[in-house]
């Protein structure tokens, strides 16, 4: 699929070709991503439900403060 922006060549020649080039395929990589952690979010749906998840989470902040106290010998 071709998809085509008209942009005014004032501003293609202010801002430059090359730079307004990066940034769109800067933007659809971050739309591919936010695509794949959506599906990525739906699959840990389907294991967990939203009380497990949190319990997993405050579990594994514990352990990571326990961690943190014993390298500075904290109590």
């Amino acid at each position: 699929m071709k998809l085509m922006i008209e942009i005014p060549d004032e501003e293609v020649y202010e801002l430059g070709r090359k730079t307004l080039q990066s940034k769109i395929e800067e933007y659809v990589q971050i739309l591919k991503l936010e695509k794949v952690l959506k599906e990525v979010s739906m699959e840990i749906k389907k294991f967990f439900s939203e009380e497990d998840y949190w319990k997993e989470v405050e579990k594994i902040r514990e352990e990571a403060w326990r961690e943190y106290k014993k390298e500075f010998n904290l109590k």
